[in-house]
């Protein structure tokens, strides 16, 4: 195995230095959490090291690696927060860092972002362990500094597919599962029994959510507040019409205004960033997400975020094609649309939010009248279904 870090493992990689004066005036814990990631970031490294000695001399692999190997989550004192993806894949290190088993292409592209203008767009990954076909990821956790937060993961692109899926026939089981888990009258008996092509499946998905028309759609919502148990927008994936995100993202921000002009601001400054981007312009980003933050908290002084994260479907270009990320996608061309979608959020997220003169009580009313315009989407597609 092998085991290498950007830029040492000083604290100040987790935190640019305007963020940890806001930790320092409101989480004095903060200092000795940053310094137990470096050490056990250390930990992992020597582990590792040891591990490959081991395996070069036929001997069995060190005590740290087997430490990091064999440790388990503990949901209830470390927690951590994810409102969409494979949650299989994560794992919490230190109160500041989770290891993400991930791929080589993810860890490519983000030793690749993080030496150019789009690294502080990005959560800094602090280390990245090679475990044979397997890459585990040291990442900042973008929550932690966050009282109670906030979390939004939007999937960008107006295609969520490889084109190498494509061409695929492979009929799949576990993808028409996942399919009737979302809408129970997407598939015939004999449909599901058969499976389907990730082809179908993923251009399913786009056309039953906002992706195919407006190149991004809302993955999970998750918002807390006060000492309440947090709460969860429903059925997200399925948000189509305008009119439903609009609800969706006023319900997230929860009628204020400074923290969606934040995310304005923030989108804006990636878009200009992305534009100017060389090696953006030399990748399709294919199922990447934004992720936008903000502290419940009124009193929390960390400000709202939005970052890139999900780099495991990104690739370079083939020769010298430069791609625009807005042009519609055909077989060959690789364009993905995820400017479409920055543009489309952006647009959003500059117009006044509707909920916010509302009161609290209508403000709930509203997202269930959104709720039920979504329900009776649902049943509509049922009946022609069935028809």
């Amino acid at each position: 195995g092998a085991c290498a870090s950007g830029g040492g493992l000083q604290a100040v990689r987790l935190l640019r230095s305007d963020d940890r004066s806001l930790w320092r005036s409101t989480h004095a814990v903060r200092e000795a959490s940053l310094r137990t990631a470096d050490a056990c970031i250390a930990d992992a490294q020597q582990g590792e090291a040891g591990r490959g000695e081991a395996e070069a001399g036929g001997a069995e692999e060190g005590p740290q690696w087997r430490w990091l190997r064999n440790r388990r989550f503990n949901a209830a004192t470390n927690a951590f927060i994810q409102v969409a993806g494979h949650s299989n894949l994560f794992e919490r290190l230190c109160e500041s860092v989770i290891i993400k088993q991930s791929s080589t292409p993810e860890r490519a592209a983000y030793e690749g972002i993080s030496a150019t203008p789009l690294g502080p767009f990005v959560p800094r990954c602090l280390c990245a362990c090679q475990r044979g076909e397997v890459q585990l990821l040291y990442i900042e956790d973008l929550t932690a500094r966050y009282r109670r937060p906030c979390v939004m993961d939007v999937k960008v692109g107006t295609r969520t597919f490889l084109e190498a899926d494509a061409a695929s026939t492979r009929r799949r089981v576990d993808l028409a599962l996942k399919m009737l888990a979302v809408d129970p009258a997407a598939l015939s008996e004999e449909e599901a029994a058969a499976g389907v092509t990730k082809m179908e499946y993923m251009r399913w998905r786009e056309v039953t959510s906002s992706s195919a028309t407006l190149g991004w759609r809302i993955e999970g919502i998750r918002r807390a507040r006060g000492g309440a148990a947090a709460s969860h927008y429903p059925a997200p994936k399925l948000l189509r019409e305008p009119e439903q995100l609009e609800q969706a993202v006023g319900w997230f921000c929860e009628g204020r205004p400074a923290v969606r002009r934040a995310f304005a601001a923030r989108l804006a400054e990636l878009r200009a960033a992305l534009e100017a981007s060389r090696w953006f312009a030399t990748h399709e980003l294919v199922s990447s997400s934004l992720l936008l933050l903000y502290d419940g908290d009124p009193h929390g002084a960390a400000p709202p975020g939005l970052w890139m994260i999900d780099f495991a479907k990104a690739a370079p270009l083939d020769g010298a094609l430069v791609l625009t990320h807005r042009a519609p996608w055909q077989p060959g061309n690789c364009e993905d649309g995820y400017l479409t979608g920055v543009d489309s959020l952006l647009h959003l997220l500059s117009r006044p939010d509707p909920l916010a003169a509302l009161s609290a009580r209508q403000r709930g009313l509203a997202k269930w009248r959104g709720a039920g315009v979504m329900v009776r989407h649902q049943l509509s597609v049922r009946r022609a279904k069935q028809a």
